[in-house]
């Protein structure tokens, strides 16, 4: 089973209201694509909070019923596209459910789950007081230790204390087994410094595998004593692309699940990670036909062609 942890909210675009959040859309994500997800976030009670469990229950999602039905209401941002179709957002977490879960809840829904071999976590959750300091804390008390996987998805917006919020992701990075940062991400992290350099400077400080994207000039895994690169996934029309990120991590884990790489990460070698890549960036391509985050299923990724690896 696949944990996620995290934010699950209603991103106001161009009017429209699409169900969304970084970890909402990896768990969608990841179960499309054929692996077993439950997620760990607090969901309201509210009318937004039941459309959210809807999509859960459509998405063959679980979930714990003692996180739902939370009296705070449902986390609302405002999502700007610039020319290109990439978004900036707005959020006002105070009061809402999506901040208020406490390290106690959420190591009581891990330990009802019982049954976890990854989890993810990162993005704004890591950041909303003062359910932030409730994540990595809890994920540290699930049995049987799970493979930790981090997207910090940075939103700079959010961030009062720089200085403190870039030392609190890198010892993360330092306790995961995968990390996936963007090229925002990492010149966020690693100010005033060059790009390669930044990479190298987290690939010292990862404990595990770190995967590097730079939207449209594809992606780079970082294994122990290798180095594979990946060319983006284009497509004809771009709607927008928000959730890309969150569907390219959903497939990563979906495609270790499917071949049985999770418990397995430090034994995959450069050709299996450009096949991973490949996935991942298939499906984060795919996502952008369609307004919101829309990820596609595992059969639409396969009829993409030959080039994507399944097994």
């Amino acid at each position: 089973m696949i944990g996620v942890v995290g934010e699950s909210l209603i991103d106001i675009v161009e009017k429209n209201e699409l169900i969304g959040g970084c970890a909402f859309n990896v768990a969608i994500a990841a179960s499309r694509l054929g692996a077993p997800v439950t997620y760990f976030g607090k969901v309201s009670g509210d009318e937004y909070g039941s459309r959210i469990l809807e999509r859960m229950i459509d998405n063959d999602i679980l979930f714990d019923p003692q996180l739902c039905g939370a009296k705070e209401p449902t986390l609302c941002s405002k999502a700007v596209l610039d020319n290109e179709g990439r978004a900036s957002y707005v959020f006002d977490y105070k009061g809402t459910a999506a901040c208020s879960i406490t390290e106690d809840e959420l190591s009581a829904a891990f330990a009802n789950e019982g049954d976890i071999d990854m989890v993810f976590f990162g993005s704004i959750s890591l950041l909303m007081e003062p359910g932030c300091d409730a994540v990595f804390p809890a994920i540290k008390t699930i049995e049987g230790s799970p493979v930790k996987f981090l997207d910090p998805n940075i939103r700079p917006s959010l961030v009062k204390d720089p200085q403190g919020f870039r030392k609190m992701i890198l010892d993360y990075a330092s306790q995961c087994d995968l990390v996936r940062v963007s090229d925002e991400d990492l010149s966020y992290l690693f100010p005033e410094t060059d790009a390669s350099q930044a990479e190298q400077s987290l690939l010292k400080i990862c404990k595990g595998s770190l995967i590097v994207t730079r939207g449209a000039k594809g992606s780079t895994w970082y294994g122990k004593n290798f180095r594979s690169d990946c060319d983006a996934y284009s497509v004809n029309k771009v709607e927008d692309t928000i959730g890309c990120g969150d569907t390219f991590d959903g497939a990563v884990m979906a495609y270790l699940d499917r071949n049985d790489f999770i418990r397995k990460i430090d034994d995959i070698d450069q050709k299996t990670a450009s096949e991973i890549l490949r996935y991942a960036s298939v499906a984060a391509g795919l996502n952008c036909l369609s307004k919101g985050c829309e990820p596609p299923t595992s059969e639409q990724v396969e009829r993409v062609g030959n080039d994507v690896v399944l097994q």
